[in-house]
């Protein structure tokens, strides 16, 4: 669904306008174009997260351990991009991408020369879960009221969980995207990590800027509000 968001948005000035041209190509897109090396959601995330209009290139990892190991990078901008958990079955779609971006400060420092107004390329950091809500809100603009098999107002996007180190980011693994509660409601969980791009953390600068996110997959997601599939909670 989300497959070529990144590179549908070039040359936009302002991060609302980028939010909103999201939804739109959102809409538009066929489903179940995610989770395959040629995906570029990542990318949009990365747009989301820090107030950018940049357009960041992606570098699908397919290794858990690899994926582990890589690191987004400011220059030119990169973000890393993994898909897991998948559904049981011989092709199941994934639950889950984890998308490794920088923090609109890293961007900002990187980036300082290309907006030729003055205004910086990045506007601010938001959270993993405003993702989720953009994402959320895509879908039940996109999906007909009579095709939900999942009640709008019984889901909830729960702020993410924050961490700061990245072994903490990654257990308990794999992540899990959804939980019911005792009263039926549905949650969509993200995990966050946040390392501030600042002189003071004790720690060498490549370490420095980081914002990744567990993100639940919008594939899954979207098949879980058709009803396609269980959401296995």
């Amino acid at each position: 669904m989300m497959g070529g968001i990144g590179m549908k948005l070039l040359g936009r000035n302002s991060f609302q306008a980028v939010a909103a041209l999201a939804l739109l190509l959102l809409a538009n897109f066929p489903a179940r174009a995610d989770d395959g090396e040629d995906s570029v959601f990542c990318a949009w995330a990365q747009q989301v997260a820090a107030g950018t209009a940049l357009t960041a290139n992606v570098v699908t990892q397919t290794v858990f351990d690899d994926f582990v190991k890589s690191k987004a990078s400011y220059s030119p901008l990169t973000v890393q991009q993994y898909w897991s958990n998948p559904v049981a079955g011989p092709d199941g779609m994934a639950r889950v991408v984890s998308c490794k971006m920088s923090t609109a400060e890293r961007i900002n420092h990187a980036h300082q020369a290309d907006s030729p107004d003055g205004a910086p390329a990045a506007a601010g950091d938001e959270s993993c879960d405003k993702v989720h809500q953009e994402v959320l809100t895509a879908l039940l603009n996109t999906i007909p009221r009579e095709d939900l098999a999942v009640a709008p107002d019984s889901l909830r996007v729960d702020r993410e969980e924050r961490t700061y180190i990245g072994p903490m980011w990654l257990r308990p693994w794999p992540f899990q995207p959804l939980s019911r509660d005792a009263d039926g409601l549905l949650h969509i969980h993200s995990r966050a990590l946040y390392v501030p791009f600042a002189w003071w953390i004790p720690m060498p600068d490549r370490f420095k800027g980081a914002h990744y996110c567990h993100l639940i997959a919008p594939d899954f997601l979207e098949a879980v509000l058709r009803g396609e599939i269980p959401a296995g909670v």
